[in-house]
């Protein structure tokens, strides 16, 4: 694992997230990095795979440190050893995978930019230890839906079309709506520090 000198002002820095034999934690603020990325360190299980999706506005960035990562841009596949690195650039088509039956593969991920990311990861670290999640996901379906579709807005399915987007994501998008109107937000000042407002917010429309 790598070790990091941050100076752990954020509430992230430290916390390990896990789901479905995925582990990750955070390793630099996007606050504090010369660009506005969001460094994390990301250890997927064997036979990981995060299929097709396309960021409309933010990079994703792949630096491998153990075992192997496949990892497929535009198109064009290729498989990651340790110190090898890829990058998945705003716009384009890109998938990851752990091609391994048996090893874990640890790889430090960068989403520039990714202070909305970050943002939404102190909320669900703040929602979990107040109690208000199972898991790591929240007990309320109007907070879980307005923050699926924050997500939905950073990322989507090149497989489907616009319209089928939209219509699948209709109900989310109808409950997130009334969340809204009830107070339910992506970022809480108690959760996150008071100048985390994203200058280029990674946000789009699904």
């Amino acid at each position: 694992m790598i070790e990091t000198s941050d100076a752990r002002q954020s509430p992230l820095i430290g916390h390990e997230f896990r789901f479905f034999g995925h582990r990750f934690h955070i390793l630099e603020s996007a606050r504090e990095t010369d660009d506005g990325s969001l460094r994390i360190e990301y250890v997927a299980p064997p036979r990981a795979n995060i299929s097709e999706h396309i960021h409309p506005v933010q990079e994703e960035q792949f630096e491998v440190i153990s075992g192997r990562l496949g990892v497929r841009v535009g198109g064009r596949g290729l498989i990651l050893g340790p110190g090898a690195s890829a990058i998945g650039p705003p716009g384009v088509p890109h998938a990851w995978w752990n091609p391994s039956d048996e090893e874990e593969v640890c790889f430090v991920a960068g989403i520039r930019p990714g202070l909305d990311v970050e943002i939404m990861f102190e909320t669900m670290l703040g929602l979990m230890r107040d109690g208000k999640t199972i898991g790591s996901l929240p007990r309320n379906p109007l907070q879980l839906a307005v923050l699926v579709r924050h997500v939905g807005g950073m990322a989507y399915s090149p497989k489907l079309p616009k319209p089928v987007r939209k219509a699948l994501f209709a109900p989310v998008t109808a409950l997130a709506f009334v969340g809204g109107l009830l107070g339910y937000k992506v970022r809480y000042t108690k959760y996150s520090s008071p100048e985390s407002t994203s200058k280029n917010p990674a946000r789009a429309k699904i």
